[in-house]
């Protein structure tokens, strides 16, 4: 039953990646689906790749190992839609219509005047991307591994199989659309999961209290001692409210919705349906429960929690809506990621810097696109048959790296117009190298900080940036010179502004 049920949903999702390749027509299509969807749509497609298979996997492993305190990302990373949208829907929806961008890079040249911004951004959102592709992997790994019962790598080549096929076919309106069908799925599940699981423990008291006999850590919101202490709780505010708006493969969204007007409600939806998917991570406070009752084996990896909770308390027929509502959530930000990275590549890379914006045919630029994404997908597979990090980890590290290398030169640098272009190169470059370096450092135990290495990039870039833009000669930007020409001859209005 629960493979009836995971194979339906994957059929129904090779069917929508089929259905959406002779929609396809050229570079625009491909990764922003023409800017042409609602509200929902657009909500839908932020909150479910902003929850992945690092949210319903990762996270919840590492709720299972240290409770409540790891709900303070769901908590920060729902702020953090909102800041986002705040902060930089209007203007980017703005921008990139007037201008013409499709991706992140496109936008900041148009900002910075600068090739070498677009090149350092496009590496680091490559670099970034890849890495949270290798944790979405390894979540689509160890859940397939559960359900069909094979061999990991077996399961993942599968997972990729589809994967494959929808996104290179149908590109960003495959996306889109699936997304939509994924995070009712995972609304659904998360829902089935945390009432269903909440009667098995017998009541939110009765979980509490078990835990805090466990852990008297467990029921707090930072700890007293060990990794998740007051540091972790400070580097998650920084990580997943600030850096929300350096997440490409979520504010890349903000570029799709057809009005202006719509992103209200677009933001009140996508919050709500993230809140909501989180409840799924109490399954990591059930089975530590579970554990401690001796009515459950313990998990061989945290990673493991989810699937082997699901296999163990739920009837097969509930248990396959579930597996299903674990695989959208990994596959919506598959999907997104594999566009974001194939984006940095063929669009920022390759067409605008090696080409020299060089105009490409339709239908080549199309073919490049679909293949440059076949690549980055092959590629990420082979680096996910032997993965360096538990999921949860992983995808943290990704975040911080997104946040320290985008955030300054995105969100300060749209709406402040003293920022400069060697500040921009600067501060991007440096969130970059220390993200990596200082995870990197962590990892092998030569430097272990009492901040997140995300946190502590974001800090160094931000402070660079500002810190940079005020000594260096300030500088135009068309974006800035466009605005005030429209308010001065008085044809910036909602009115208008919505008609865009």
């Amino acid at each position: 039953m629960i493979l009836t049920i995971g194979v339906l949903y994957l059929l129904v999702i090779l069917i929508i990646g089929l259905f959406s390749m002779k929609h396809q027509k050229d570079m625009d299509t491909f990764y922003t689906g023409g800017r042409r969807f609602g509200p929902w749509l657009v909500a839908l497609a932020i909150s479910s790749t902003t929850m992945s298979g690092y949210g319903f996997i990762g996270l919840t492993g590492l709720v299972y190992e240290h409770g409540y305190a790891i709900f303070m990302i769901g908590i920060f990373a729902t702020a953090g839609i909102f800041v986002s949208f705040l902060v930089l829907a209007k203007p980017m929806r703005r921008i990139t219509q007037k201008f013409g961008a499709l991706t992140i890079p496109d936008l900041l040249e148009i900002r910075y005047n600068s090739k070498a911004v677009r090149g350092i951004t496009a590496l680091a959102i490559l670099g970034g991307a890849i890495g949270y592709q290798m944790a979405q992997y390894k979540a689509l790994g160890n859940m397939l591994q559960t359900v069909l019962g094979v061999d990991y790598k077996l399961a993942l080549f599968i997972g990729v199989a589809i994967l494959t096929v929808y996104v290179v076919g149908g590109g960003m309106i495959s996306a889109v659309w699936t997304d939509l069908v994924q995070m009712i799925v995972m609304v659904v599940g998360a829902l089935i999961v945390f009432i269903g699981g909440m009667r098995m423990v017998g009541g939110m008291s009765q979980l509490n209290t078990e835990l805090e006999s466990i852990n008297p850590d467990m029921v707090q919101a930072f700890h007293t001692t060990g990794p998740i202490g007051i540091f972790a709780f400070i580097s998650y505010f920084f990580i997943y409210v600030i850096g929300h708006q350096g997440q490409p493969h979520v504010v890349s969204k903000f570029y799709m919705i057809r009005k202006l007007s719509m992103l209200k409600w677009a933001c009140i939806i996508a919050a709500s349906t993230y809140a909501l998917t989180a409840l799924l991570w109490f399954v990591g406070l059930y089975t530590r429960v579970m554990v401690e009752r001796g009515e459950m084996a313990v998990p061989a990896s945290p990673d493991l929690v989810a699937p082997m909770f699901i296999e163990t308390f739920f009837p097969p027929l509930v248990a396959g809506i579930i597996f299903a509502a674990v695989m959208a959530a990994i596959m919506s930000t598959s999907e997104a990621f594999l566009l974001v990275a194939s984006s940095s590549i063929v669009r920022d890379i390759y067409q605008q810097i090696i080409k020299k914006g060089e105009k490409i045919p339709e239908k080549t630029e199309l073919a490049l696109s679909r293949w440059i994404t076949l690549a980055v997908i092959v590629v990420t597979f082979l680096l996910s048959l032997n993965p360096p990090d538990i999921v949860g980890w992983l995808g943290n590290a990704s975040w911080g790296i997104f946040a320290a290398s985008l955030v300054p030169v995105l969100s300060i640098g749209i709406l402040w117009k003293r920022a400069t272009r060697i500040a921009a190169i600067w501060s991007s470059s440096l969130g970059f190298i220390f993200s990596v370096g200082l995870y990197i450092l962590k990892v092998k135990e030569i430097y272990v900080p009492a901040l997140d290495t995300g946190a502590i990039a974001l800090i160094i870039s931000t402070v660079s940036f500002v810190g940079i833009s005020l000594i260096t000669k300030a500088e135009s930007s068309p974006i800035f010179e466009e605005k005030g020409r429209q308010i001065e001859k008085g044809i910036e209005s909602p009115a208008s502004i919505d008609a865009g």
